[in-house]
């Protein structure tokens, strides 16, 4: 018995384009008219991290919406933009900070307990997500038209991660040659232990996407 093909309810555009190449000032309104107690005490808790206040408070680092780069048929099949988004999960939009030129990148998120895999820590599979797509932020806007994909990503796991928790997801440009962008990306605890680290290549493709 054939099945027959499905169709999405909505045009999937992939919109590489998005990223620019410098950050711009620029005001960061709240996701929701309305928040529940749980995203009420997450904001509260993300206002008084330490970092959050160095981040807000320096001339180099500049905030953006996360995920503002995608167009919003991409958000809807987003994987970290949408379908890992919700109570238990990541409930609250991650913060998101990049130097001047974007080379550098910084994400801060909660991470719930409905994102774990085995003995309840966080599944390796969600850590690998979360790096390849900041290695993203670091090399496409240096990318030729900015686009490009993930030639190759290698993770070291160097401890587990435990859930309902503040993690930092922290990224540095290395080089770019050409086509070709080298980068670097970890994941931190809120108190600096690294947990999980990785390094990417990414190529822009010969013949570019067409928006």
């Amino acid at each position: 018995m054939a099945l027959d093909l499905t169709i999405t309810e909505a045009p999937f555009d992939d919109n590489l384009s998005r990223h620019g190449p410098t950050s711009e000032r620029m005001p960061i309104p709240e996701e929701k008219a309305v928040l529940s107690p749980e995203e009420q005490e997450l904001k509260r808790q993300e206002n008084e991290l330490i970092l959050v206040k160095e981040l807000r408070s320096s001339s180099e680092w500049y905030e953006t919406v996360s995920h503002a780069h995608l167009s919003p048929s991409a958000r809807d099949h987003s994987l970290t933009a949408n379908s890992l988004r919700g109570p238990h999960k990541i409930l609250r939009r991650p913060l998101k900070f990049f130097n001047r030129n974007k080379t550098k990148c910084i994400v801060i998120l909660h991470i719930g307990d409905h994102l774990c895999g085995k003995k309840g820590s966080i599944h390796n599979g969600l850590l690998a997500t979360l790096l390849d797509e900041h290695l993203a932020f670091v090399t496409l806007p240096s990318l030729p038209n900015y686009t490009g994909f993930t030639a190759n990503l290698n993770v070291d796991y160097l401890q587990p991660v435990n859930p309902n928790q503040w993690i930092i997801v922290q990224g540095e440009l290395d080089r770019v040659e050409g086509r070709k962008a080298y980068a670097e990306a970890w994941i931190e605890t809120i108190n600096g232990e690294r947990m999980t680290e990785a390094k990417a290549l990414y190529i822009s493709p010969r013949t570019q996407i067409q928006n």
